[in-house]
Formats: C-alpha cells, structure tokens, sequence
C-alpha cells in the first residue's frame, strides 16, 4: 500500500487505511487489542467486526453486537500511535452503516463529548432497552472505583 495521506488537521496526517469485515484469521489480534484496553471481552465474535488496516497491520477494530431489539456498537479500539488520525470515526462511520436505528453504545463519561460529534446523546437506566439495562449493573459497580461508565444513543 502508498504512503498516502489526507490531512486531518494542521498537526496530524490520516494514514489511508482500509476498513474490512474480519476474518477468522484477525480474531486473536482482536482479543489482544479489546484486553489490552480493559474493555467489556465478552461476545468477541469475529465475525461481528470491522477492522482498520494500514500497510497491512491491524491498527483499529470496531463490532457491532446484536442485542433483542437493539444493537450496541462496542470494542472501539485504535492503536495508541495511530490515535488523533480519524481512524477511530472511520470504524464508527463504518460500523453506523451496517446497523440499525437506535444504536446503543457504553463508554467512559470522559469520552461524552467524542462520541456527541457522531450524534450520540446521553441516556439513563431507564431510557435503554430492557436488554441493555441488564448489562448497565456491572458498570454502575465500577463507581466505587471513581470509574463512571454512561451509556449513549443515536436515534
């Protein structure tokens, strides 16, 4: 692949990567990435998930999981080297292509204002899908800890 570049900003070069679907062989490049970030690693289906790729590595992953009667986009990791380069929005662009209307997703309240520029909006427990709710109680535990974990959608 080129060296090309598009221009993000005045101080930071977007790598031209490609976004694909996942393959089995990527699954373990996946785990990898989603435990070394401290993400939820449950449902790490491969086959639910969008890669970023440049000059043939790996260096963001992006799924989509299927809940009853919603979608939640998770495991939102790009490489630390390539973060600030647009990948992360490509990967939500992506993956918003391929989902349905609500989306759901869960985040650190530190990364509210990030995920707003995409149109995702804050909800609490009682606006989220049954399903979702259930998943929001382990998260709630994680502010003993002075970790507040939101939950966003995007209608």
């Amino acid at each position: 692949m080129s060296e090309k570049y598009i221009r993000a900003d005045e101080t930071r070069k977007v790598p031209n990567v490609t976004i694909r679907a996942a393959t089995e062989s990527d699954e373990r490049t996946i785990k990898q990435m989603v435990r070394t970030e401290h993400l939820d690693p449950t449902s790490l289906r491969w086959q639910h998930f969008l890669v970023a790729e440049h000059e043939g590595n790996i260096v963001g992953i992006g799924q989509l999981r299927d809940y009853p009667g919603c979608q939640e986009l998770g495991s939102l990791v790009v490489l630390p080297e390539y973060r600030g380069s647009g990948i992360a929005g490509q990967l939500i662009r992506a993956l918003e292509a391929r989902a349905g209307r609500p989306l759901y997703l869960f985040c650190r309240d530190r990364m509210e204002s990030y995920y707003g520029r995409f149109g995702y909006k804050r909800i609490g427990y009682w606006s989220a899908p049954p399903a979702l709710r259930l998943k929001m109680l382990l998260p709630m535990t994680f502010r003993i800890f002075g970790i507040r974990i939101i939950l966003m959608r995007k209608a």
